[in-house]
């Protein structure tokens, strides 16, 4: 039996949670208690870069379901989320 078929805003939806699940891991992993309770300054500073990347693979997104055509429509909600990961896993290491 094959699996339903997603429309392109499903995939780019899915996309785009790999992307939020990419952004939100670093974030969460700077967040961990240290000796002292950060302050929202610095919270804000450890943040910033991921929000601008992830803007940024946002419109990566919207290029991937574009430029993927037909391919796109063979795809389950897994291959979505992990092309969004790789995506902007990419990005990050590129912009480091």
């Amino acid at each position: 039996m094959n699996p339903p078929t997603l429309s392109s805003l499903q995939v780019y939806g899915f996309c785009v949670l790999g992307v939020v699940v990419s952004v939100v891991l670093p974030i969460l992993r700077k967040m961990l208690p240290t000796q002292g309770v950060a302050a929202v300054g610095s919270v804000w500073a450890a943040v910033k870069p991921y929000v601008v990347i992830g803007f940024f693979s946002f419109v990566v997104g919207v290029l991937v379901v574009a430029l993927g055509g037909d391919a796109v429509k063979q795809w389950n909600w897994q291959t979505a989320v992990l092309a969004g990961y790789a995506w902007d896993s990419t990005l990050q290491k590129l912009g480091t």
